[in-house]
């Protein structure tokens, strides 16, 4: 198990780093951080906390955890960071995010037991057919939560609170891909987790919305979406359990829908990650409870 006071030592880091870049990001965009400082921060917050962990991508990218930091979220962090630049019509920015959804899975499952023959010619886990199926309806799946965040984050009262649902919901899955075995996966969600909330943090201390919000919505769910997979694939994470988990951010929708009382922004952000953190909570718990169940604990 990895040494809690490094954890909370990268953690920190990634908060702290992230919310100086989100800073620096907001002086230069006029006191309200655009796309392009959200993903400079994100990125700077995740990597430096990483490094402390000496959890980096390497080359060659044999493993999914390097190609994951080597190519996933780097190539999210820059399509969101351009995007915000050069300001694209809406639908080229969906056609962007469906090649990109459908891209994540195949990186990360590149030359695995899946879809590589390791033991031999026709040794794959997946015929060439039933391949392209999953991928198509893994990368279908993750265009269409990203599409709904989006969505959310546009209606949001709050714009901060949207990236923070994501971000509570990867800091849920952290420990939980930790406990199907896979731990550098799970330090990888904790870590992008902090960065996330210290650029939310800037962003909402600066000017109390999130002008560029949704590259960290992007980052969120991209790295939500790796983080579940790679603890499916290669580690011991339950289907059902990464499928309430990737689902879990939408439910903030809830809190944007008409209600028979008024609530003021900041509380229907509240009731938001209030719902959201019922739903990370007890997969979280379940999750636990099954760790020391098949462990003999208790």
């Amino acid at each position: 198990m990895p040494d809690p006071l490094m954890v909370l030592k990268a953690l920190a880091v990634a908060v702290f780093a992230s919310a100086l870049v989100g800073a620096v990001g907001g002086r230069l965009s006029k006191g309200r951080p655009s796309g392009w400082a959200w993903s400079l921060a994100i990125g700077a917050g995740s990597y430096l906390g990483l490094a402390i962990l000496e959890i980096r991508p390497r080359w060659p990218m044999r493993e999914d955890q390097h190609r994951l930091l080597g190519l996933v979220l780097p190539a999210i962090l820059l399509i969101e960071a351009v995007g915000s630049a050069i300001r694209p019509p809406r639908w080229l920015v969906v056609m962007e995010r469906l090649a990109a959804s459908l891209a994540v899975a195949p990186v990360i499952l590149y030359g695995s037991i899946y879809v590589a023959d390791l033991a031999g010619p026709g040794s794959a886990e997946w015929s060439p057919a039933m391949r392209w199926l999953i991928f198509a309806g893994l990368g279908l799946a993750l265009f269409g939560v990203w599409s709904g965040m989006v969505w959310i984050e546009r209606r949001s009262s709050f714009g901060v609170g949207t990236p923070l649902t994501l971000a509570m919901t990867i800091a849920g899955a952290g420990p939980t891909v930790m406990l199907s075995g896979y731990a550098s996966g799970g330090l990888i969600g904790l870590v992008l987790a902090g960065a996330i909330v210290g650029a939310a943090a800037t962003a909402a201390w600066a000017s109390g919305d999130a002008r560029g919000a949704a590259a960290g919505v992007g980052v969120g769910v991209v790295g939500l979406f790796s983080m579940l997979a790679i603890g499916f694939f290669f580690g011991r994470l339950r289907a059902d359990a990464a499928i309430v988990l990737f689902l879990s951010p939408l439910a903030a929708a809830i809190a944007e829908a008409p209600l028979p009382f008024r609530l003021n922004r900041k509380g229907r952000t509240a009731a938001g990650l209030t719902l959201v953190a019922c739903v990370v909570g007890l997969v979280v718990a379940f999750a636990a409870w099954r760790f020391a169940a098949d462990a003999g604990i208790g």
